[in-house]
């Protein structure tokens, strides 16, 4: 982790990240599944709420209200049949401008649990398709 994801206080997931662990996640899924199970994979990790929720868009907001507050917005997108990317975007309700690495932390869990229900694809690979 470089010093600028760990003195911030957002993360969020794409296509081309420096990062490996923050590259869009591909899994071989339908849209329906990859969304079903992100939702669940947070509601079992954090105390919160889902505030806003649009199966037909792909997209749900996540309210974390502890230990620290946190909004997570997640995107669910099909590609090809089976073929479903799934990113995250963290942002953290802190007095600083800084949550030493939560946000990068919450999309790292919410990715291993989903690694452990769905089939892996890779990560970063648009150009594929």
């Amino acid at each position: 982790m470089g010093l600028k994801e760990f003195f911030s206080n957002r993360s969020e997931t794409g296509e081309r990240h420096q990062i490996d662990a923050l590259k869009t996640h591909y899994f071989k899924a339908t849209k329906e599944q990859a969304f079903t199970e992100a939702k669940a994979i947070l509601q079992k990790h954090y105390k919160g709420e889902i505030v806003t929720n649009s199966p037909e868009r792909g997209e749900f907001v996540f309210q974390v209200k502890g230990p620290k507050k946190a909004l997570i917005v997640g995107t669910v997108v099909t590609v090809r049949a089976y073929k479903t990317a799934v990113d995250f975007s963290v942002s953290t309700e802190t007095p600083l401008p800084v949550d030493f690495g939560f946000s990068k932390k919450v999309i790292e869990t919410i990715y291993t649990d989903l690694k452990k229900k769905l089939t892996l694809i890779g990560t970063g690979i648009s150009e594929q398709f």
